[in-house]
């Protein structure tokens, strides 16, 4: 892990970043803490991703970074968040957000899709808030006092009475003394009042249904079962409607919900973990789609190092009948040994071939459809296995999904950029 730097409009953000050993796997992935946290809060779950790039970004008023005292709506604080993602390099990463921090995961990714791959939205507020209670009520509910601790073990103290033992570990003593400033008297918040109340009230008018449909690549809700002991159950209960709501509108939205209190990734940094990386697989596989969507060119031009005699058409066909097949690919069952796995071995080039022929009156916009709802239904079917289970089917049987799936990634990504030689984005002089 090392930490850096970066400044956009003169306020100076800090930002933690891991990095695999090997060449890290795409996408990378972005991290957005909640109201009153920090980078921190991401280590548990970063330390079970080691596979990829991952960059948490501290939020103005948040652990080391600066605390300006205006600046708190969607245009600064997304706006922080894009510019991380860009000076950074991060291509389209997974962006990742807890609680506030999923509200301005969703904003980006709804606002600037290029930027975003995806989106996994950890228990932040899947509905207005406005809907469940009135400002009034949300000031009072919302905004505690800010105590002062005498020193830092006083408030480690009141951190781990406040997670209990099942989350609290001596890991997270850093992470408490990150989300503290020094004061008269001792330590208190980074955060101060009236920086709280700029980012309360506008998450009380924001309205997240509508941004879910904006989003391109895979969406999971990773929902907490409870809140906080004592939670109101109306509140509870308003929470799971809106879920319901929000997959009743947009039914490719994966969600899970966990045996978790509100701070998941703390709570079950392990389950959450493993549902960002399959979240991440789907993510990789519909940016494909997406690259491939932007094509609009001379389909019947011929390509090279492809099928013999395959011309574009016939390529973006091979692209989508690849990417249909992936979720049967990921959920077949392994036969008995002696149960029916009798018939010729499988022979991908033929198979490749009778899939192409199959598409050969479809229109390159249906084909460009396929890809697309191929991920999408990727999306749920890893959500419902395994990774380290061997894939049954298909040219690479035997290996376990999450290889495969990064296989079946390079290989789509090798035959989009033979596509996009053939049919440049900008016709030659």
């Amino acid at each position: 892990m090392r930490e850096g730097w970066l400044e956009r409009s003169g306020v100076r953000l800090h930002y933690l970043e891991w990095q695999p050993d090997g060449e890290p796997r795409e996408p990378a992935l972005f991290l957005l803490h909640g109201l009153s946290s920090n980078t921190l809060v991401w280590g548990r779950l970063a330390a079970r991703l080691p596979g990829r790039r991952i960059v948490a970004l501290d939020q103005r008023s948040h652990g080391p970074s600066d605390r300006p005292e205006e600046g708190y709506g969607s245009d600064e604080i997304v706006g922080d968040a894009a510019e991380a993602i860009e000076q950074l390099g991060l291509g389209r990463p997974l962006v990742v957000g807890h609680s506030w921090g999923a509200s301005v995961a969703l904003e980006l990714a709804a606002t600037r899709p290029d930027l975003a791959s995806g989106l996994v939205f950890v228990d932040g507020p899947p509905s207005p808030i406005n809907r469940v209670m009135s400002w009034e009520e949300a000031s009072e509910r919302m905004q505690p006092p800010f105590p002062i601790y005498t020193g830092l073990d006083q408030a480690v103290e009141a951190q781990r009475r406040y997670l209990g033992d099942e989350a609290w570990g001596d890991d997270l003593r850093d992470f408490v003394r990150a989300g503290l400033t020094e004061v008269e008297g001792g330590l208190t918040s980074t955060l101060n009042v009236p920086v709280r109340r700029q980012i309360l009230e506008h998450m009380f008018h924001f309205d997240p249904l509508a941004d879910f449909a904006r989003v391109e690549g895979p969406v999971l809700l990773a929902m907490a079962a409870m809140l906080w002991p004592g939670a109101p159950p109306e509140f509870e209960e308003g929470r799971r409607r809106a879920v319901e709501e929000v997959v009743g509108n947009l039914p490719d939205v994966q969600v899970r919900w966990y045996d978790s209190r509100h701070d998941i990734p703390l709570f079950r940094p392990a389950q959450l973990a493993v549902d960002v990386e399959r979240t991440a697989l789907a993510a990789e596989l519909a940016s494909l789609a997406r690259e491939a969507a932007a094509l609009d060119r001379d389909w019947r031009r011929p390509v090279h190092g492809d099928g013999e005699g395959w011309e574009a058409h016939d390529l973006l066909a091979h692209l989508a009948s690849t990417q249909s097949s992936l979720s049967a690919v990921v959920t077949e069952e392994p036969r008995a040994p002696d149960g029916g796995g009798g018939g010729r071995p499988f022979d991908p080039d033929r198979w490749n071939a009778s899939q192409v022929s199959r598409r050969r009156d479809r229109s390159p916009a249906e084909l460009r459809s396929e890809l697309q709802k191929g991920s999408a239904t990727l999306h749920a079917a890893l959500m419902g296995v395994d990774l380290d289970r061997l894939v049954a089917i298909g040219p690479f049987a035997g290996r376990p999904v999450r290889h495969v799936m990064e296989l079946m990634a390079a290989h789509q990504r090798a035959h989009l950029e033979v596509l996009q030689r053939a049919l440049p984005a900008t016709p030659p002089d």
